[in-house]
Order: structure tokens, then C-alpha cells, then sequence
């Protein structure tokens, strides 16, 4: 990939303009669910430490559901192509900060856009960290906190290190009785617990409606579990994320993996419990909640493999009557 990653050198360095606009900042955050979400402090957090700044954010088609309605962002643009965007956000801003972005473009096209300080986490940029004017150190820290140093590091303070979504009212989906949501799916499959685990799970908390939930890719996982649970029922996997956080709203526990759906529950202050072994709590999960809770157990592998993995046994520490005692203690409360 060195001669894709000295291209784009070369050509954020043609394209960029001469002068910029000054006390501008551009926050990025073009990743998935949890990713973004974890972004939520840092915006609010520049917000309330540069109150006369414009704040513009550079998101990703779930981070436009995620913002929507936010009261910290003076405005929201959406990954697009490189080219549109160039043209859109050129000489715009004066300072940009890479919060989290997978793709190799993010990085070249802001460096192309003239902001005097461009500031990330080094190490994670695909080779391309000398883009970066300020390159912050990869520590051993949760997400949250990582991307609230970027913040400190332009001479801001962090305000916030929870999550925060807006859900509207007309957005929320009451419920009638009680009901427990279990997410069986995450989008790797190393960090599946067992769906017969999750099965037990469903079958032992039969006083409330279990209702299973999850997106059009893990239909076949839902059925599946829904057949294992007797009178459970099935939330429509199509719905989109902002009229999932509203049925997300309404259930008194959410059961499931280390998942955006965890993280979006921590934000919506829902009751949710997660299942972790290979991630670690202390770096991606639930901060500063009182709401979210977590039954972790240490990685049984060293190094762990991650998406290589075909069979997270490390998963297996954790059994069905350790997550039905733990549900219990939450929903009691």
C-alpha cells in the first residue's frame, strides 16, 4: 500500500488551499455504531469549550442518525466522495481532528483542506500519521477518553464522558407490560456468546416478553433464536437506527454481545448487560453509566486473534445462570 499512502501525500499537499477561515473546527467520526456514539463527549465537550467556534462534523450515513438533533454541532456533513467533499469543506477550517475513521482517504483529504493543525491518534492511521500536525500517543485508555484528549490537546477540558442521544419524543415506541430485548448478533463473530446460551437466558426470564432484536444481516440468527425461546417475539430487522433507539427506549433490560446495540442502550439509559472476553470493558465499554453493565471474563488466548478466530471458547467462561442471576439484580432494581 506505500505507493497509494505516497500518492495521497502528494496530492493533499497540491490540493491544499493558501488560507483557511479561522476558529472553525472540524470534528471526524466516519466509523460504525459504537465507534460513533463514543464520539458523542468530545462534541459536546468542544462545544461547551469553544463556545464561539463553528463546529462542523464529517460523519458517516449511521452518524447522521446518531447527531441528529444534537445541540452542540453548528453543521453535519456526510461521507461522500473524495472529490465532492474537497470541494465542499476546502479552506473551512483551521483545525481538524480525526476522532475515528477506517477509511484511507479521511486522513490525505483533510490534510488537503489548509487547517493549521490536523490532530489524531498515531498508530492508526494507516501508515499515514505524518499527516497529522499534532499525532497524540496510543495509550491504553477507554475510546471515550482517547478521543477527549484530542480535545484537551487545542486547549479544551472535558465536559462530558457519557454518552448522549436525542431522541425525539414522536421517535419513542411505548410498550405494553415488561420486556427484556436480547441482541444475539455484533458484527464480529468473535464476540459471539453461544446462541444456545442466549437461549436459556430467554427461557428462565419467562415473566417478562422477550422480545429479540436485530439488523436485516442477523434475520436468519433471530429466527433461529426465536425458535429456541417459546412465545418470544421478533423485532422488525429493518427498522433504521434512530426507530430502533425508539423501541430500544421502551424495554427494561437489553441482553447482549459487545455490540453498538450495547452502546447505544448506555446512551438511551437503558437498562443493558453485555457478555465480554476478548474486548476489554476497560477500553470499549460502558463509561461512567449506571445504567450499563458488563459480566466480563480475561481472554483465554494470548495474543487473541480476533476476527481470525472461529471459535471464541474464551466466551464459554461466562454461562447462562451467571447473566440470568446478573439480569435479575438489574431489573429488581
Amino acid at each position: 500500500m506505500s505507493y497509494k499512502n505516497t500518492f495521497l501525500r502528494l496530492l493533499s499537499r497540491i490540493a491544499a488551499p493558501s488560507r483557511t477561515q479561522q476558529n472553525r473546527i472540524l470534528a471526524v467520526a466516519t466509523t460504525a455504531l459504537g465507534d460513533t456514539l463514543w464520539a458523542m463527549p468530545a462534541i459536546e465537550s468542544l462545544r461547551k469549550s469553544f463556545p464561539n467556534s463553528h463546529i462542523a462534523l464529517l460523519t458517516s450515513p449511521i452518524g447522521l442518525q446518531i447527531f441528529k438533533h444534537n445541540p452542540w454541532t453548528d453543521e453535519i456533513h456526510l461521507l461522500d466522495s473524495p472529490l465532492a467533499l474537497w470541494k465542499k469543506l476546502r479552506g473551512r477550517f483551521d483545525t481538524i481532528l480525526i476522532l475515528h475513521a477506517s477509511q484511507r482517504f479521511i486522513l490525505p483529504l483533510c490534510a488537503s483542506l489548509g487547517a493549521t493543525r490536523i490532530v489524531g491518534t498515531a498508530g492508526i492511521n494507516k501508515d499515514l500519521d505524518d499527516l497529522l500536525t499534532d499525532p497524540l500517543p496510543n495509550l491504553p485508555q477507554h475510546e471515550i477518553d482517547r478521543r477527549l484528549a484530542m480535545v484537551e490537546a487545542i486547549g479544551g477540558r472535558a465536559h462530558s464522558k457519557t454518552l448522549s442521544f436525542f431522541l425525539q419524543p414522536e421517535e419513542k415506541k411505548p410498550l405494553s407490560g415488561r420486556w427484556i430485548a436480547i441482541h444475539p448478533g455484533a458484527k464480529d463473530s468473535y464476540k459471539l456468546w453461544p446462541l444456545s446460551h442466549f437461549a436459556a437466558v430467554g427461557r428462565a426470564l419467562k415473566n417478562y416478553n422477550i422480545l429479540i432484536t436485530g439488523g436485516p444481516s442477523e434475520r436468519p440468527l433471530m429466527e433461529e433464536l426465536s425458535r429456541l425461546i417459546p412465545n418470544s417475539h421478533l423485532a422488525d430487522s429493518s427498522l433504521s437506527l434512530r426507530s430502533f433507539a425508539g423501541l430500544l427506549s421502551s424495554v427494561d433490560l437489553l441482553i447482549c454481545n459487545d455490540s453498538g446495540p450495547f452502546h447505544l442502550a448506555t446512551a438511551l439509559k437503558t437498562p443493558a448487560l453485555a457478555i465480554y472476553s476478548p474486548t476489554d470493558p476497560a477500553l470499549c465499554g460502558p463509561h461512567h453509566s449506571t445504567t450499563s453493565h458488563v459480566l466480563s471474563k480475561p481472554r483465554t488466548c494470548t495474543p487473541c486473534i480476533r476476527r481470525r478466530c472461529r471459535t471464541p471458547f474464551c466466551l464459554l467462561q461466562i454461562g447462562p445462570d451467571e447473566v440470568i442471576a446478573k439480569s435479575k439484580t438489574i431489573l429488581l432494581k
